[in-house]
């Protein structure tokens, strides 16, 4: 006789919703029943019918195509929790499958439920770093890009050296600012106040190219942040920058001298994995003029280098937004760019976007929805970071370099943050911008903010104030110090140059037998090659 003879339908109904509540009060009989059953319903769906799993891929496309546009990135404004076109309804989604499990394509988990997916996509593509990359038409790079955030969450696990050397340069960068405006009052500067992460960043990419075996790193950019970088990235004397805002007569000036926060200077950055060249172009307050002067010394670097000249020699631009989204010599240099007479291995760009440009809001000073779209012509990843995450400004570094070694392409990391003051220390941003300028006055310096996460994440005050004791004293010894000698590297390049005009004459001539070889080869024909006749154009 049937089992279906001897059980009513309301009776099995009942035993499976014990199943359901607690299958441990069941039988192993009956609990391997009601799985086999399950199982039967599950594999009765047809997959024409179940579009959720490609709902997943979609969503996971869609967190990696606009996931950038909801990361938290600006420092001065909240940051949304609610992503519209990133709703699971978007998708056909309900919230009862976020404990359902899936299985995807091409994604760092290759099964999990719908909520932990999503908590991946999160993480990586709308936290304190968003990822513009989905525009790369090369399947390989994407898919570099796409692998290494994904893996690592978009953080770097940071040792606690690292965060100890961050917070270092933070501080100094902060201090160094601050000591200025302190002691020399009312002189221009263009500080870096707002984006002094930028210093722990060009420190981290310092170090990363000297990991990558680079040789040479020849860095341009405008006037603000320049004298931070010099003391900071360059080791520039604080005596002898100290002395050029005393307008010390002992100052060493090379070439015909120009205001302090337009001059150059090389040194040697030393590292556990080796040496770099660093050179500052001279520039003059033409922002963005110094592209392609960088370029072309990079250029010349690679051709006369021994080895891969693009893989030993590295062209790094500084940019504020608003002059890179604005000045033309930006799209021109991008687009000389790659080719074959000027191509110097890919560029990396850092933008500092302190979000006004002069006197100017983004909203009226340019078309696209960020500063740094021009770049999207060469196909170039972006990173946009928000400007009080150093960690964050790290992972970026970190990939960004790589990524330019690995492929010979220009990177773009932009670091959104504010200006403390005006577009000068002389001006008063309040009469121009008050509601902005409002909340830059109430919002707590970088510093702070990561020094406070220091302390939670357990490292003691005493070591933290240690640190800031001994800036704060590096400082006032300078103010006293006797100005030094410019650094050797720096110098002997320019021994052979002299400051006074001689009447002289110049040896300008060629010898008789280069002249007498270049003659030939102009008058030769080369073989295999026949030229028309005299007469041939003759009517």
């Amino acid at each position: 006789m049937s089992v279906n003879n001897n059980v009513s339908p309301e009776w099995i109904e009942s035993q499976y919703q014990i199943f359901k509540d607690n299958p441990t009060q069941l039988s192993d009989e009956w609990r391997s029943f009601f799985q086999g059953f399950e199982l039967g319903i599950d594999n009765q769906v047809s997959p024409a019918l179940d579009h959720k799993p490609a709902a997943v891929q979609t969503m996971i496309h869609r967190y990696r195509d606009i996931g950038h546009l909801y990361a938290c990135v600006d420092p001065l404004t909240p940051c949304s929790l609610d992503h519209p076109q990133l709703q699971i309804s978007e998708f056909g989604l309900e919230e009862k499958d976020l404990q359902r499990t899936f299985a995807t394509k091409n994604f760092i988990l290759p099964e999990a439920p719908l909520k932990e997916i999503i908590d991946v996509l999160e993480q990586t593509y709308c936290h304190s770093l968003g990822l513009e990359f989905m525009h790369l038409p090369i399947l390989e790079e994407r898919k570099w890009l796409q692998q290494k955030a994904e893996e690592s969450r978009l953080r770097t696990n940071i040792s606690r050296e690292k965060k100890l050397a961050t917070i270092k340069m933070l501080l100094q960068a902060t201090k160094f600012e601050s000591f200025l405006h302190r002691k020399f009052v009312g002189q221009k500067r263009f500080s870096l106040e707002g984006a002094e992460s930028t210093i722990p960043l060009l420190d981290h990419l310092i170090e990363k190219a000297a990991e990558l075996s680079l040789q040479h790193v020849v860095i341009g950019m405008s006037h603000r942040g320049r004298l931070n970088v010099l003391v900071n990235i360059f080791k520039k004397p604080l005596a002898n920058l100290f002395a050029e805002f005393a307008d010390n007569a002992g100052c060493q000036i090379v070439g015909e001298g120009d205001v302090k926060y337009h001059k150059g200077y090389s040194t040697d950055r030393c590292f556990t994995d080796g040496c770099v060249h660093l050179s500052l172009a001279s520039n003059p307050s033409h922002l963005e003029a110094v592209n392609p002067v960088v370029e072309g010394k990079c250029r010349a670097r690679q051709d006369r280098i021994e080895g891969d000249g693009g893989q030993l020699v590295m062209p790094l631009l500084i940019h504020g937004d608003a002059a890179f989204a604005g000045q033309g010599v930006v799209a021109e240099t991008l687009n000389l760019s790659q080719l074959a007479g000027y191509k110097t291995g890919g560029t990396l760009h850092v933008v500092i976007n302190n979000q006004i440009g002069f006197t100017t809001m983004p909203v009226d000073a340019r078309s696209t929805c960020y500063s740094t779209d021009i770049a999207k012509m060469l196909m170039a990843p972006i990173f946009h970071v928000h400007g009080d995450d150093p960690e964050a400004l790290i992972q970026a570094a970190t990939m960004a370099i790589e990524f330019r070694q690995k492929f010979r392409k220009d990177v773009v990391i932009e670091v959104i943050c504010y200006r403390r003051h005006g577009h000068n220390e002389g001006d008063e941003p309040f009469f121009t911008q008050p509601l902005m300028y409002e909340k830059i006055r109430n919002h707590p310096l970088t510093a702070e903010i990561y020094k406070t996460q220091l302390l939670l994440e357990g490292f003691s005050t005493e070591e933290l104030e240690a640190i800031e004791s001994e800036i704060d004293q590096n400082l006032e010894d300078a103010l006293s110090n006797e100005v030094c000698p410019l650094h050797e590297e720096f110098m002997k390049q320019w021994a052979h140059i002299s400051r006074e005009f001689s009447f002289e004459p110049v040896e300008t001539a060629v010898n008789q037998e280069t002249l007498q070889q270049l003659s030939a080869s102009l008058t030769t024909v080369p073989g295999k090659f026949y030229p028309p006749p005299e007469n041939y154009f003759t009517p």
